[in-house]
């Protein structure tokens, strides 16, 4: 559906709404938009982390772990977050 359309249509559903009807969803609509940017905020920061680490490995500064090193990380949960 094109966005006219849509807004069309939700207008037809909101006028119908009471004031309270109204405040709750705006809430959840302020809320859904808000939890979305968060969203984006930590993809965003993990994505810089990784490009960090990425960077320093690639310079030699970084670490560098054996396949054995991963699993063992996966599975002992002490030393995943020991990272």
């Amino acid at each position: 559906m094109a966005a006219p359309i849509l807004d069309s249509e939700f207008l037809q559903y909101w006028n119908k709404l009471t004031l309270v009807e109204k405040e709750s969803l705006l809430s959840v609509a302020k809320n859904y938009v808000q939890l979305k940017e968060e969203t984006t905020d930590i993809n965003m920061l993990r994505k810089n982390m990784i490009q960090e680490e990425r960077e320093r490995y690639l310079s030699g500064n970084g670490n560098s772990y054996s396949w054995e090193d991963v699993k063992e990380m996966a599975m002992n949960k002490e030393k995943r977050h020991a990272l």
